[in-house]
Parts: C-alpha cells; structure tokens; sequence
C-alpha cells in the first residue's frame, strides 16, 4: 500500500499541481478535497474515478464550478 497525495490544480493553469496532502488512507484526503471545495464555494462537488495517468495513477478526481480541480494520485 503506498501513499496517497491530494494535489489541486488552478483553473489559469491546470497542468501544474500543487500538493495540498499526503495520507496512507484515502479517504482522510477525501474528506479534505470536500472541506477544500466547500471553501472555494462549491457545496456540491462529488468525487469521480479518474483516469490511467503516465507517471502516476488518478484514482479520484472533484472539479469545482470555480474552476479549480481536486485530485488524489498514488504511485
């Protein structure tokens, strides 16, 4: 079991990210990605299953209407 790291990305520039957290439980960073979205105003962001990645694998990814985007990477 590896770690897992919640990494945001600004909606001016969303192929860099910035890590926010790194958690052995995914769901603590879950829970975090909610309190992070619900700060930029988004009440009802969900979380969806991401995609196969090159250097990492996306395992959830939550988008917010601001714009912002949300994402929990393991190696």
């Amino acid at each position: 079991m590896g770690i897992f790291r919640l990494v945001i990305a600004h909606p001016c520039n969303p192929e860099t990210t910035r890590l926010v957290a790194e958690h052995l439980d995914p769901v603590w960073l879950k829970q975090r990605g909610y309190e992070i979205a619900r700060s930029l105003g988004d009440q009802g962001a969900l979380w969806k299953a991401g995609t196969q990645g090159q250097a990492s694998r996306l395992a959830l990814q939550l988008h917010c209407r601001t714009g912002h985007a949300l994402a929990i990477v393991t190696d």
